[in-house]
């Protein structure tokens, strides 16, 4: 059921308060629904996009440029998911080393998660040479407000709130004792046994750090509450003209035959013989005739023989030709770190963010090395060339890097100095607080992050229903 006012809600004997209504707190609210425990669902924005709304997630970027922070997530129903690119892939097992969860723990919640996602759980690799693998995303349509307003309605189980704000918790002696949230600018004290923190990767440290702001003796002051934060870069980075039909006989019958972009990703051996952090890369074919030409152009320039060569079969099935763009990874950094403004603040007093962010050096040798090793097979098996864009070679040229990724923060790990979270997600030493969403990841990988954020998300569901059970 969906409520607009503390007073149209009954807050008694409802064991679990899940803050945040975009892919990480729906999913868990599904999650504990199916193991038949009651839910809250507290979304700080209203049912549909509000611009006054969205003013409080304003704040300020220091350092190197950034999406803005207003605008790279949405403060509503559904949370970001409102606006977000729909590419889904599981996250490469070389980047869940330095994790304290093994793949399997998240695979075997990947049937469930395609479900939530409305996508095949089929997502084919195939070898290209010792650096390169083809790979395949499958794309997701859905909106989660558009796929689950109706059913939160309905529900008995799961109770939303709308247009509610968590300002901090309260608590001792390791325990939440309760959350104080504000409605029409009316401040209320919620109850509940456990606590989930869904409101994404850069909320989740604020209501952290405004917390321990608040109450200096209920989170451990030691904890890197806001810290290794990471964005997600996403560049167009090159050119390219592939030939599907050379690349088919290659591969054999390892090719991912598709409709889609074609997909490429970096193996471990090209992460261990070049140093760098792994990367993915994908060339859509752009059917414009005047794209067309410009491309040829280009490749007359720095191949011309195969530029004659291909001109006359540009519009051939067989060739894609278009942008390359390049998903990377970015390492976690102590220093890039969410911190609260000391004098900012929303109209609910609460301090606005300061989010220090210096590009990383790695990420771009990363994108520069990958590119050049792939250009280099192609142009070597006569596959296809790439022309790489000048800016890869100077990391000053980037003015931004994506930035609708927001990961960190909150991260999981058994050492409390450099994480916030254990692998459960609870926070160390708080016995009924937990942090889901992408701010948990110790590490981003090249992989966009819903996916995995959903699988977590039913992951902790699980753990927080057998709790309720004992």
């Amino acid at each position: 059921m969906i409520f607009q006012k503390f007073e149209d809600l009954e807050l008694t004997n409802i064991p679990v308060i899940i803050f945040g209504s975009g892919p990480a707190g729906i999913t868990t609210a599904l999650e504990l629904e199916k193991k038949k425990s009651s839910s809250i669902i507290i979304e700080a924005g209203k049912e549909n996009f509000s611009s006054n709304s969205q003013d409080f997630y304003k704040g300020k970027i220091i350092g190197d440029n950034l999406t803005d922070l207003s605008s790279s997530r949405l403060r509503q129903l559904g949370g970001t998911s409102g606006h977000w690119g729909g590419w889904c892939k599981p996250i490469e097992s070389y980047n869940l080393e330095n994790w304290p969860l093994k793949k399997n723990e998240l695979d075997q919640y990947a049937k469930e998660t395609c479900s939530i996602l409305n996508i095949k759980n089929k997502f084919e690799v195939a070898s290209l040479n010792n650096y390169f693998n083809q790979i395949e995303f499958q794309y997701s349509k859905i909106r989660f407000a558009d796929k689950y307003k109706d059913y939160l309605k309905k529900s008995k189980n799961i109770h939303l709130m709308l247009n509610c704000q968590l300002s901090h918790f309260e608590g001792s002696d390791g325990i939440i004792q309760n959350a104080v949230c504000i409605n029409q600018n009316s401040k209320k004290k919620i109850k509940s046994k456990y606590y989930i923190l869904a409101c994404g990767g850069i909320e989740n440290s604020r209501i952290l750090l405004w917390t321990r702001e608040k109450n200096k003796n209920l989170i451990n002051e030691n904890l890197p509450i806001g810290q290794y934060w990471m964005n997600h870069p996403w560049i167009i980075s090159g050119i390219g003209v592939i030939n599907k039909k050379k690349l088919k006989s290659k591969m054999g019958n390892k090719f991912i035959n598709y409709d889609g972009p074609l997909h490429f990703a970096s193996k471990k051996k090209l992460l261990n013989d070049k140093k760098i952090l792994s990367a993915a890369i994908y060339l859509n074919a752009k059917e414009d005739t005047k794209f067309y030409k410009e491309i040829i152009k280009d490749i007359l320039c720095v191949a011309p023989e195969y530029g004659k060569k291909i001109a006359r079969s540009i519009f051939s099935k067989d060739l894609k030709c278009g942008n390359i763009f390049m998903n990377l990874e970015e390492p976690p950094n102590k220093n890039n770190k969410i911190v609260l403004d000391k004098i900012e603040k929303d109209k609910f007093n609460i301090p606005r963010i300061n989010l220090y962010y210096k590009k990383s050096k790695e990420s771009l040798y990363t994108a520069k090395a990958f590119l050049e090793e792939f250009a280099n097979l192609c142009k070597d098996q006569d596959l296809g060339r790439i022309a790489i864009q000048d800016n890869i070679y100077n990391l000053d040229s980037f003015e931004n890097m994506g930035g609708y990724h927001h990961l960190g923060g909150t991260r999981m790990g058994t050492n409390k100095s450099i994480s916030v979270v254990n692998p459960d997600l609870k926070v160390h030493d708080i016995s009924n607080l937990f942090v889901n969403g992408s701010s948990s990841f110790p590490t981003s990988g090249y992989t966009n992050p819903t996916y995995t954020i959903v699988q977590l998300s039913l992951r902790l569901a699980n753990n927080v229903a057998s709790k309720l059970v004992l």
